[in-house]
């Protein structure tokens, strides 16, 4: 154990030796969950449209609650992370106990909260007659066992704050896995077991989640050793909460600024067309795959400030935001080149329409020479969860998505129709970037922040 913990410790070693070390497998795992999404809509979309409509209609939903769970895991890992760069090893048991405890209260409320809204919530978005049987059967089984979709999930989180980056993404690529292999078994069944449609994929998720929730608790458990049973009474309970809530709350709000961007730019191209729209969702897809390793980063850098702050190597955490900043912008020019000469070959494979593969192409030529500035903005949010600063973070996305996104876009669309709307996001992107990195190098206070005295 002790040897186990000495390798993971990102306290010591070269720095960007830990950033690529977290990165590179945390890549694989995001990128099989992404596979999942899309063979996840391949299935459902042979069972008709309305099933398709219904399945697809629930993602707003399940990434509000996502962003519940990712805000609580942003937390666990700020305090775990501290503790573990201070030496605390009695802290940090305590605390990972008690964010993982916090997490299924929480998760638990909102599913008992969420399947009697069911009707309510999908009638006010808009769901059809056609749609609402296939909504409350997905989300009835999605609410009800969304306890073991945040429990690996969190508990995922607890293990990058203590230097593990191999068995967190081998924990998502089994649970993509056992997804994709049940999804068309218990979609249309085999053998003695009968076809289930859209209750099937709802319960293909739950098996895969299920599965890894027992392996994720079985490694923190009995690995690790990173749950307490002891009861540590309700004042170092009710501080542990607390403190996971103060960069948790912040950082699931943050968290929902990008989304909500993104919808009001698509509302901003809306008016040029079908194509249009249809050609600036491809584009942002597929560079969504080329953005893989940068989303893997803005999980990744939270540990790493976390430990060297908690440890008060001020100088280590500078390091990391500095060297991620520059994986950032060149992992994002080279991307961007690449999809600049591949633009026109990959759009007829997406996009029936030459003016949707035109939209397509034109996104790929212009938008993706700003995505390290998107890296940046979010690197420097998650860094700064990882230093027990959310609020630095939520400036930094909100700077993005709300003060250049969205007026960017729209200033963009009514000077220069749906290519506009392009160069409007390039621009906010490219400003973010180098602007967010210059504040957080010039002026951010780069040092840990611990809560109230207990």
């Amino acid at each position: 154990m002790a040897s186990t913990r000495a390798s993971n410790d990102l306290t010591q070693g070269p720095v960007f030796g830990h950033i690529l070390r977290l990165v590179a497998p945390m890549s694989f795992g995001i990128l099989a969950m992404m596979l999942v999404g899309v063979i996840d809509a391949y299935w459902v979309g042979k069972l008709g449209t309305d099933q398709q409509a219904a399945v697809q209609f629930v993602f707003p939903v399940s990434m509000l609650v996502m962003s519940i769970s990712i805000g609580l895991g942003a937390g666990a890992v700020s305090v775990v992370a501290r503790a573990a760069g201070r030496g605390d090893g009695e802290s940090t048991r305590r605390v990972a106990t008690d964010a993982i405890t916090l997490s299924f209260i929480v998760v638990l409320l909102v599913s008992v909260l969420g399947i009697p809204l069911i009707g309510p919530v999908f009638r006010a978005m808009g769901a059809t007659d056609a749609m609402m049987p296939f909504v409350h059967e997905y989300m009835t089984i999605w609410f009800a066992g969304a306890v073991f979709m945040v429990g690996p999930m969190v508990a995922s989180n607890l293990l990058r704050a203590m230097g593990d980056a191999i068995v967190p993404s081998v924990i998502m690529i089994i649970a993509a896995f056992i997804n994709m292999v049940l999804d068309p078994i218990l979609i249309f069944g085999l053998g003695p077991i009968p076809a289930m449609e859209v209750t099937g994929a709802a319960l293909a998720t739950l098996i895969a989640n299920m599965a890894v929730f027992v392996i994720a608790m079985g490694v923190l458990v009995f690995r690790e050793k990173l749950i307490d049973f002891s009861w540590p009474g309700f004042d170092t309970l009710f501080w542990n909460w607390r403190e996971i809530a103060r960069i948790g709350a912040p950082a699931s709000g943050s968290n929902m600024i990008g989304p909500l961007a993104n919808t009001l730019v698509f509302a901003a191209i809306a008016p040029y067309g079908e194509p249009a729209v249809a050609g600036l969702g491809v584009g942002m897809r597929v560079e969504a795959l080329a953005l893989i390793p940068l989303f893997a980063l803005s999980g990744s850098i939270g540990p790493i400030t976390g430990q060297n702050g908690g440890a008060g190597l001020d100088a280590r955490v500078r390091e990391a935001f500095v060297k991620s900043f520059i994986f950032c912008w060149g992992w994002g020019a080279s991307m961007a080149v690449l999809l600049l000469l591949a633009g026109r070959f990959l759009a007829p494979v997406f996009l029936p329409s030459e003016d949707g593969q035109a939209m397509a192409v034109a996104y790929w030529a212009i938008a993706p020479f700003a995505m390290g500035g998107y890296g940046v903005a979010m690197a420097a949010a998650a860094g700064f969860n990882g230093l027990g600063r959310p609020f630095l973070g939520v400036a930094c996305n909100a700077f993005r998505g709300l003060v250049l996104i969205i007026p960017l876009s729209w200033l963009g669309g009514f000077l220069g129709g749906a290519n506009g709307v392009i160069w409007g996001l390039f621009t906010a992107n490219l400003i973010a970037g180098l602007l967010i990195g210059f504040l957080v190098l010039r002026y951010a206070p780069l040092t840990a922040k611990e809560g109230g005295k207990r």
